[in-house]
């Protein structure tokens, strides 16, 4: 059988604080990133082409993409920080698996 975890200390709870700060930032970042491909690359074109929008409307497609892209990045960071965080849960809980 296998042992139960430690207590978790007052810096323990201020790892798991930090890590799920990262996880909730992160999931509006990659919300905004997939709205604005999705504006971007699926409404405007589609709205062109139907000519709801006028033509000039494909001007906004590529600054659009370039401000996704910059979300994905930072999202991307996010995600490596929170990673890099959980190895900080092996000081009090030695069973990932379980």
């Amino acid at each position: 059988m296998l042992d139960d975890p430690r207590g978790l200390t007052g810096s323990n709870w201020n790892d798991v604080h930090v890590w799920l700060t990262l996880l909730w930032i992160y999931f509006p970042l990659i919300i905004t990133f997939a709205f604005t491909m999705l504006i971007a690359h699926a409404f405007i074109p589609s709205l062109v082409s139907t000519r709801h929008l006028p033509p000039k409307a494909n001007k906004a497609r590529l600054p659009m993409t370039v401000f996704a892209l910059m979300i994905l990045v930072v999202a991307a960071i996010l995600m490596g920080f929170a990673m890099a965080r959980t190895l900080s849960v092996g000081r009090f809980w030695d069973r990932f698996l379980f």
